[in-house]
């Protein structure tokens, strides 16, 4: 009894420390090289990832990176009349609810800046990766084509919701099946086979990694809420599915870390992070592709 209580007060202490002193509470264990949840800093969070869990959606997943940040996406779709000046595109648009539920930070009623910003940035990262090429969207050219709605919702929030997001989104993609359209007069007036479906036509599967950077001097994969809050900056890698050095399709700087400090333009620091990107890229298409198979 007494171990548990000593325990207890040690537990009560630290959480009291680390709520007064967030800067010197995470320097302290950076300075060890160990991280707070005992991860090493170049080390990722564990991964799960389920595809298939909504039986209302065309596509749908759920991901997890370790206890703290989960997300869902479920795809569903419409036709719609082209663009004017794209007449054989049809369309992607991811969003993203960030809810009360997953963070008290966050409050009810219509997206708010961070919401948007993400979608924003998953937006690109889908366009940029172009893994879904619009033009197979397209059913007739000029009068019909598929939007693709990937609707996210983040249900808790530990940090490192955009590489969440990303994979849930591409994880969804994949997992989709359209009806198979048989006439289609106008974007009102098409026919379709709900009983034959259709894959998406993905050409592969693109997946992001982030890194941040605390006091220019210690690179950390993967941040948690708490890291993400006292990180100067952060730099987003996009790794596409290819052979050669044109994997890399998406990278963005986010933050005053780039203004602030040389290390972020510092290529080899720059060609770490791309080297861990493709190792996670390797092991989360490796994650996706067996739960497609079940």
């Amino acid at each position: 009894m007494a171990a548990a209580s000593g325990a207890a007060d040690a537990d009560v202490q630290t959480a009291i420390y680390k709520k007064l002193y967030p800067v010197d509470f995470l320097r302290r264990h950076l300075e060890e090289q160990i991280r707070e949840d005992g991860r090493a800093l170049h080390e990722f969070r564990p991964v799960s990832l389920a595809t298939g869990i909504l039986t209302q959606a065309y596509g749908s997943a759920l991901v997890r990176f370790g206890t703290g940040t989960m997300v869902t996406a479920a795809v569903q779709v419409h036709i719609a009349e082209p663009h004017h000046d794209r007449p054989h595109e049809g369309f992607v648009v991811p969003t993203i609810d960030l809810s009360p539920l997953c963070s008290p930070q966050y409050r009810a009623g219509p997206p708010g800046d961070e919401a948007q910003a993400l979608a924003h940035y998953l937006q690109r990262f889908l366009d940029e990766s172009r893994a879904l090429p619009r033009e197979s969207l397209c059913i007739e050219p000029g009068i019909a084509v598929w939007c693709v709605y990937v609707d996210l919702v983040v249900v808790s929030e530990d940090g490192n919701v955009l590489d969440a997001a990303a994979l849930a989104a591409i994880a969804a993609l994949a997992n989709a099946r359209l009806p198979r359209v048989l006439r289609c007069e106008d974007a009102s007036a098409c026919v379709c086979a709900r009983e034959r479906t259709e894959k998406l036509a993905l050409t592969h599967l693109p997946m992001l990694a982030t890194f941040g950077l605390v006091d220019a001097t210690y690179l950390l994969a993967d941040v948690t809420a708490f890291e993400g809050s006292l990180t100067a900056g952060t730099t987003h890698i996009g790794i596409a599915e290819a052979d050669d050095e044109a994997d890399v399709f998406f990278v963005r700087h986010a933050g005053n870390a780039l203004a602030a400090h040389a290390q972020l333009h510092n290529h080899a620091l720059l060609e770490h992070c791309i080297e861990a990107a493709r190792g996670r890229a390797q092991m989360l298409r490796k994650l996706l592709r067996e739960s497609l198979k079940q």
